[in-house]
């Protein structure tokens, strides 16, 4: 059981890190399409996907916090 947090928040960290390096690639595309002038309906999938993954790396980010918390009250 010792080990079953520790890798817990392992993967979610690694999720976590994923997830943010994502978003940044998904923000450098809507700021690229603004600037070389893409059309308003890609700029708009752009910025959903790039909503979408800003979400994804919330909920990563308390995940990572919440396993990390179990894994510190179980293994001290």
């Amino acid at each position: 059981m010792n080990l079953f947090w520790t890798a817990v928040w392992f993967i979610t960290n690694m999720l976590f890190v994923a997830s943010v390096i994502t978003f940044l690639f998904m923000h450098r595309f809507v700021t690229q399409g603004q600037l070389q002038g893409a059309g308003a309906d890609r700029i708009g999938v752009l910025k959903r996907r790039r909503t979408v993954m800003g979400i994804i790396s919330i909920v990563t980010f308390a995940a990572m916090c919440a396993s990390f918390i179990i894994n510190m009250k179980v293994n001290g």
